[in-house]
């Protein structure tokens, strides 16, 4: 037996036995309500307890998914404090500039990414591609910026795109 039976037990016991040492009936009456209101109150208080500490740790059931949040502000673009000419300053901006203006469908994909829309499959295989293709000329971006003569900005953008468009032809 728990807990609770016995205090039930032992409860009721010691609730006649007092019971007894009334000799007027009226009052033996009201203490046994008074009595039986304590019960009910002590166990009130025993479930409620019992409960709060059965399902404080479960969890409940998983609801929808919330609205997206406002979209974050603008970050700057940064400067290039590394040397007095750069040459591309973002290759990634440029290369994605780039396929943007192939690829219609990636303007889509890349639309849909930026408000949060969930893509279809379809949708999802040519962003895994495009980004797997971008991060192969970023990095031959890096090092023909490397190689490159960095005197003038202008042609090194120009050069590589010219090596962009060559590499989406092929």
């Amino acid at each position: 037996m728990d807990f609770w039976t016995w205090f039930s037990i032992i409860y009721v016991f010691v609730a006649v036995t007092i019971s007894f040492l009334f000799i007027d009936e009226n009052l033996r009456l009201v203490f046994m309500l008074i009595a039986f209101l304590l019960y009910v109150s002590i166990y009130n208080v025993h479930f409620s307890i019992k409960y709060y500490y059965k399902i404080r740790n479960e969890p409940g059931i998983k609801g929808d998914r919330g609205d997206p949040g406002d979209t974050g502000e603008k970050g700057s673009d940064g400067v290039c404090a590394m040397a007095k000419s750069c040459g591309i300053a973002s290759c990634r901006k440029l290369v994605v500039d780039t396929l943007m203006k192939k690829f219609p469908e990636y303007v889509i994909i890349r639309d849909k990414l930026t408000k949060n829309i969930e893509l279809n499959s379809k949708e999802k295989k040519q962003n895994r591609q495009i980004n797997t293709y971008i991060d192969l000329l970023v990095a031959k971006c890096e090092v023909f910026e490397k190689t490159s003569d960095a005197n003038n900005n202008d042609t090194t953008v120009n050069d590589f795109k010219a090596i962009i468009e060559q590499t989406i032809n092929n």
